[in-house]
């Protein structure tokens, strides 16, 4: 009986370690997995104006362009070779930025030895570069080319159109940050995936176009239409006002960041509108847009005063202050979510000057008021909303560092909802005010 039990003991303690060995060697062999470049040699090649640094890959048939430097007075109409010291270029940009999965914290490098700081709205370079890729007129990009990285063509400030090549499939965040008359962007025909902050910084955007075979994205009306969930990604909206195209379900978020039109109309075609929708992601991303309408006929939406709010569940979909940045919430709306857009027009200003929350307001998302923050906060209500916080390390929870104002009646329910929340010293001011007399 020892004997087997013993023998069944070592059998056991034999697949434990070979499972172990087993494991160790799948670690090792994931970490000694080489990528198809040799990122650590560097190949350059000169082609008057232009100079060329490039990473071969590992079987030395394709090249990594990650530099080109401009000399003289010439460099105004680039076109990249198909192939460069006998290498098929297939990839272009800078290593530094990272990939798809990485997110730097600090300045983006351009293909062109400038860099970026998207919120900081920077295009720069202590040594030239950016000076010299200014000069550029015209950029032509060979189809042999797969993937171009990040911030590639940032900068890029006197370029008014850019075809990229038909085998991208992914247009990376930035890729043309800052360039200032880009005018039309003809995007790939096989391209799968899309990120609007591609096109940030680009004002004078007024044409997007994409081939028809395209099975991911279409162009309709200066929009582009993600087909799948027919959303709209980016609108190159000119005009005083603009209407979105009819059929559109969906606005994303940040759709509108390069929005030149002051007045949006909405279809209604359109159910879901994401927060952010016609907001840039940055402070200093100047929308121009000040006034959004939506069509009666829409079911999921609505207007009342300054306000958008979604039919079912009575949230703030759109807020609108007024020239002084005041801004007074419908009575219709019952709550706030993170899924809402303010219009703050062209002045950059970080708040509003007054925002009154209606007497019915009842449920608040984090970050809710802190999208609406403003400098005085009128409350109307005889109770303060229920507060749903679903991150605690997030914004605040409720509206901090700006002078409160509530009815006489209710200040002890407000300043009693206040100290739970910690934040009784982090207003600026205590008022009471009669509802009578009006706000």
């Amino acid at each position: 009986m020892k004997k087997r039990w013993m023998t069944a003991f070592c059998a056991a303690l034999l697949m434990i370690l070979v499972v172990a060995v087993s494991d160790i060697n799948a670690t090792a062999r994931t970490v000694t997995i080489e990528t198809p470049w040799k990122d650590n040699e560097t190949e350059v090649y000169t082609e008057e104006p232009f100079t060329y640094y490039i990473h071969p890959s590992r079987n030395g048939e394709e090249a990594w362009v990650y530099r080109i430097e401009i000399q003289g007075e010439n460099g105004k109409d680039l076109s990249i070779p198909e192939t460069i010291l006998g290498k098929k270029v297939t990839r272009l940009g800078c290593p530094e930025n990272g990939s798809v999965e990485d997110e730097l914290d600090e300045a983006y490098a351009t293909l062109f030895g400038s860099y970026i700081e998207p919120w900081h709205k920077w295009v720069w370079d202590s040594s030239g570069h950016y000076i010299a890729a200014g000069k550029l007129k015209s950029i032509q990009i060979p189809d042999t080319v797969e993937y171009i990285d990040r911030a590639a063509f940032g900068g890029l400030n006197s370029i008014t159109t850019i075809q990229l090549p038909k085998k991208i499939k992914i247009i990376e965040k930035y890729t043309f940050y800052g360039c200032d008359k880009l005018e039309t962007v003809i995007l790939p025909e096989q391209m799968k995936s899309f990120d609007n902050s591609s096109l940030m910084g680009c004002p004078a955007l007024k044409n997007i176009k994409i081939s028809k075979k395209n099975k991911q994205f279409q162009v309709k009306g200066s929009c582009l239409i993600r087909k799948k969930d027919k959303a709209l990604v980016i609108a190159a909206a000119k005009g005083k006002k603009f209407t979105i195209p009819n059929g559109i379900k969906t606005i994303t978020s940040y759709a509108f960041r390069n929005a030149k039109s002051s007045a949006i109309h909405i279809p209604a075609s359109v159910k879901k509108i994401e927060g952010m929708a016609f907001r840039g992601a940055y402070e200093n991303e100047l929308v121009n847009i000040r006034d959004v309408t939506v069509s009666k006929k829409n079911p999921a939406f609505a207007r009342d005063g300054q306000c958008i709010y979604k039919k079912s569940d009575k949230s703030l979909a759109v807020a609108m202050p007024n020239k002084k940045r005041e801004l007074r919430i419908s009575e219709r709306v019952k709550k706030l979510t993170p899924d809402i857009s303010v219009l703050i027009g062209n002045t950059g200003e970080k708040d509003l000057s007054k925002v009154v929350y209606p007497s019915g307001l009842k449920h608040v998302t984090v970050p809710g008021f802190s999208i609406l923050r403003a400098r005085n906060v009128f409350f109307t209500g005889s109770t303060p909303p229920k507060v749903i916080e679903p991150d605690d390390d997030g914004p605040a929870a409720i509206p901090i560092f700006c002078h409160v104002y509530v009815p006489k009646a209710y200040e002890k329910a407000y300043k009693k909802w206040y100290k739970g929340y910690g934040y009784s010293s982090s207003v600026d001011g205590w008022h009471t005010y009669d509802p009578a007399a009006g706000i």
